[in-house]
């Protein structure tokens, strides 16, 4: 099935329009030069109501120039209960014509929640209701192509096309704001095809980005589980070895490392991030900083827990600490970035009377000193 075209406005001249159409004349004729440059390129188009006052009618006579149109061309979508039906030629070929009645007796409902559906629209004068519409296709990235040279809002879509984000070139907006000349209906055609070409690439863009990231973030899942294993693994480890000073060590060291890592890479599953090369890196310096502290700290009250089996029961605290230190090493960072470095030890063995403040017979301070009061 050919892209859904909607073909949106009026150009009735009992109507005032800000700004006033140009040739009311000349837009319905355009109309109808639109429609059959859609038919014979393959489109479909949606349709909603056969009012006068609206450019649809002139549309659908100018589709129905082609003969073999399919089943079901020609969309029409009006609000439920309403006889706003009657287009040209459609008791002559009533299988172009697929009517779908909305649930809805409000037409602007059922119109622009239709506009989701259509791959392209076309604007040609119109007042608010048009104007509306596309600024809903600019936002939502629908492709578009308004008709300024006739005036109305579709005048004001297109100068706001050279300030907004949309899948035109600038040369195609360019073309959008000339005057209706022979070839024009063709120049808009292939301009619609070429933004729903984009608006197709950059889906497939976002597409492949999403699958991307979702690959991205089943390897850090996967990634920090071996890394938790292996930290597990030296708890076994310690107890299958000999016990040495090197091992308990490298069993501590170890643990502490791929634990934090594996911390930082699961806070980044758990927040639903898929970077996590820079996360993992930043757990394993927490980790590394959490296993010097917590085993400086033993290491000053039991100076021999290294050589002895003690170490086996430190190794369940240093994996635990490093994984807590790894997911929540912003905390950490941010805790270190306050604290102060600690203060120098004092030195032993300076003589009295050097400089410094150290005492000096006499009750006085070497930065005093003799004659100093």
């Amino acid at each position: 099935m050919g892209p859904l075209i909607a073909v949106v406005g009026s150009a009735d001249p009992g109507r005032s329009f800000d700004p006033p159409l140009t040739d009311p004349g000349a837009a319905l004729t355009a109309c109808e030069e639109i429609g059959a440059e859609l038919a014979a390129s393959g489109c479909r188009i949606i349709v909603y109501s056969s009012e006068p006052q609206f450019i649809e009618n002139h549309v659908v006579t100018g589709f129905l120039t082609r003969d073999d149109l399919p089943p079901g061309a020609v969309q029409v979508r009006p609000p439920y209960d309403d006889g706003r039906t009657d287009f040209p030629h459609r008791d002559d070929r009533p299988e172009v014509f697929d009517v779908r009645h909305e649930p809805d007796g409000d037409w602007q409902v059922s119109f622009y929640r239709s506009l989701r559906e259509v791959d392209g629209v076309v604007l040609v004068g119109g007042g608010r209701s048009t104007l509306i519409t596309g600024m809903i296709c600019l936002a939502f990235g629908i492709p578009l192509y308004p008709l300024a040279g006739f005036g109305g809002a579709a005048r004001k879509v297109w100068e706001t096309m050279n300030r907004a984000g949309h899948h035109a070139t600038p040369d195609a907006v360019n073309t959008m704001g000339a005057p209706w000349a022979p070839g024009s209906a063709q120049r808009l055609v292939r301009g619609l095809a070429a933004q729903q070409e984009r608006r197709a690439e950059k889906q497939r863009e976002e597409a492949r980005a999403r699958r991307g990231a979702t690959l991205r973030a089943g390897l850090g899942a996967v990634t920090g589980m071996l890394l938790l294993l292996l930290g597990f693994a030296t708890i076994p480890l310690t107890y299958a070895v000999d016990s040495s000073i090197a091992v308990n060590l490298s069993a501590l060291v170890v643990g502490a490392l791929a634990t934090g890592t594996s911390g930082a890479i699961t806070r980044t599953v758990f927040d639903h991030e898929t970077r996590w090369a820079r996360t993992a890196v930043l757990g394993m310096s927490a980790g590394g900083i959490a296993f010097l502290l917590f085993v400086s700290a033993q290491l000053a009250a039991s100076p021999d827990i290294l050589a002895g089996d003690g170490v086996r029961r430190l190794l369940f605290f240093v994996l635990a600490v490093g994984y807590v230190s790894g997911f929540t090493f912003d905390a950490l960072y941010n805790r270190l970035k306050q604290a102060e470095p600690p203060a120098p030890p004092p030195l032993s063995g300076l003589p009295t009377g050097v400089p410094g403040g150290a005492a000096v017979p006499g009750g006085t301070s070497a930065a005093q000193g003799p004659g100093n009061p």
